[in-house]
């Protein structure tokens, strides 16, 4: 299941995040519930081992696919699975006239170097940024 491959990637090191099976599973459903949501995943023997969540949006140069999350299993991670998927992601992308591939990940982090070395570069121009809603810590129950 997809929720358990992004529960698990999550909890490793570095993110050290608690999912919760339901959250995850209400995460992984709303990323994948909009018309131009797109998602791929890797199974092995019938197991879900890798899964990217993206949409495409139109933008000024053409269509992107923006990468919302992307995780592989922690017992694979390292393998060439990762790569293989944007890879393969890439390829059905292009055929149907994506112009490019867009995401946020963390600075400093594994994944960062891993996005490099698939031809993912950063950005100088675009910042993040980030305001709780009525200056509230943003939580949830469900964690």
């Amino acid at each position: 299941m997809a929720a358990e491959v992004f529960r698990a990637a999550f909890a490793a090191e570095p993110w050290n995040e608690e999912w919760s099976l339901e959250l995850a599973e209400t995460r992984v459903r709303e990323l994948m519930s909009a018309p131009q949501s797109i998602g791929y995943v890797f199974e092995e023997n019938g197991v879900i081992q890798a899964v990217l969540c993206g949409r495409k949006l139109t933008y000024l140069h053409g269509v992107e696919y923006v990468i919302d999350e992307f995780c592989v299993s922690p017992d694979i991670q390292r393998s060439g699975i990762g790569t293989a998927v944007l890879d393969y992601a890439r390829s059905e992308l292009t055929a149907e006239g994506v112009a490019a591939m867009a995401l946020l990940t963390k600075r400093g982090y594994p994944s960062e170097r891993f996005y490099i070395k698939n031809g993912f570069t950063g950005s100088d121009t675009m910042v993040f940024m980030y305001r709780p809603i009525e200056n509230k810590e943003c939580s949830n129950d469900k964690t």
